[in-house]
């Protein structure tokens, strides 16, 4: 018997229901939230992800689909898709159309991770981008949007965590302050973070292995390297969220991007 290939999975019915239920209400909210969907190739040129998620992050480094076209060119399966859609802003010149533009995209993306609970190979994700804008409250809105969108699929409990990842001035201070802060106790720490202390610095903090936290929870934050105008973004986000009610947690080591 052939079965599913190990990392991804069959949707079943009544599965199937839920998973277009979610799919309806993510909709409903992001036209309410005046966001139009884009669509995107599921397969886009390797170059792509390598500049623009990073070629010394573990996406790019050890978990993308890269296959050789008959040509002779490298393409990857998409493992997000915010690369495409700025890919797409460019090529088709929405950067000449005056105002914000806010999209959202639903579609599968997939990484070679090792497969384990809740987490496959082949993945489907829901997200949005406003670009053309640096304003606070669009960020926040953002929050409010996905804190909307998970009430109304009917998740209690969940706990919102924010934090700043400052911009093209004092993130590059802060990774080469964290990298030095590294050099001492880098060896104390898993394979992973010895080898991103070097090339990554910022994804040590995000590290799970519990025999590194007690290191990592000494190491500079980066709410404390935040330029002055960072400052005050970060600030204005915290107000905003604050005026609408939403509960939120500030977490320094929170450093996705």
């Amino acid at each position: 018997m052939i079965r599913a290939v190990k990392g991804t999975r069959d949707l079943l019915p009544p599965d199937t229901a839920v998973w277009n239920r979610v799919d309806r209400i993510a909709r409903e909210v992001f036209q309410e939230y005046n966001y139009q969907e884009i669509r995107t190739p599921i397969f886009e040129e390797t170059q792509l992800f390598a500049r623009g998620v990073g070629a010394e992050t573990d996406i790019v480094s050890k978990e993308m689909y890269t296959f050789d076209d008959r040509d002779g060119s490298s393409l990857t399966l998409r493992p997000e898709n915010t690369a495409s859609v700025i890919r797409a802003y460019i090529e088709h010149r929405l950067d000449q159309k005056p105002g914000l533009l806010k999209l959202y995209y639903i579609g599968p993306m997939f990484r070679r991770e090792r497969p384990q609970k809740g987490r496959y190979r082949q993945f489907y994700q829901i997200g949005a981008e406003a670009i053309g804008s640096e304003s606070p409250f669009v960020d926040a809105e953002v929050i409010e949007m996905v804190t909307e969108l998970l009430t109304r699929c009917g998740l209690t409990g969940f706990h919102l965590l924010i934090n700043s990842v400052g911009c093209k001035d004092c993130r590059p201070k802060f990774v080469a302050k964290l990298r030095e802060a590294l050099q001492p106790v880098k060896a104390n720490l898993c394979g992973d973070c010895q080898r991103r202390a070097e090339t990554n610095p910022l994804r040590v903090l995000d590290c799970k292995v519990p025999e590194d936290q007690p290191i990592i929870d000494k190491l500079p934050s980066i709410l404390d390297s935040l330029c002055e105008n960072c400052a005050p973004h970060f600030q204005a986000v915290q107000g905003y969220l604050r005026d609408r009610g939403i509960e939120y947690e500030i977490k320094p080591r929170l450093v996705r991007m």
